[in-house]
């Protein structure tokens, strides 16, 4: 068990960065494509940048079992392909 976890911790971290950077992105674009929020765009960006990096966290540690190899091995086993029991050619 603390192995997946460790796994999982390694995973998010990973996928962290990459999950903010487009978070804070689409964020930054939000308030500049807005002429509401560009008045006030300091106050927005620095709750921007606070949101992104609060918010990516769970994000990235929900999606980390899904990449995970394991997570995929186990899911196949469970559910088998519908083609594997189809009747062949032989040659």
């Amino acid at each position: 068990m603390a192995r997946e976890i460790g796994t999982r911790a390694q995973i998010a971290l990973l996928l962290y960065s990459t999950l903010n950077v487009v978070l804070f992105t689409a964020g930054v674009y939000v308030v500049m494509l807005s002429p509401t929020l560009n008045a006030y765009a300091g106050f927005w960006l620095a709750g921007i940048v606070a949101a992104s990096v609060i918010v990516t966290a769970p994000i990235a540690w929900g999606l980390a079992p899904r990449l995970n190899a394991d997570y995929w091995r186990k899911k196949m086993l469970a559910n088998p392909s519908p083609l594997a029991s189809a009747p062949t050619r032989e040659f």
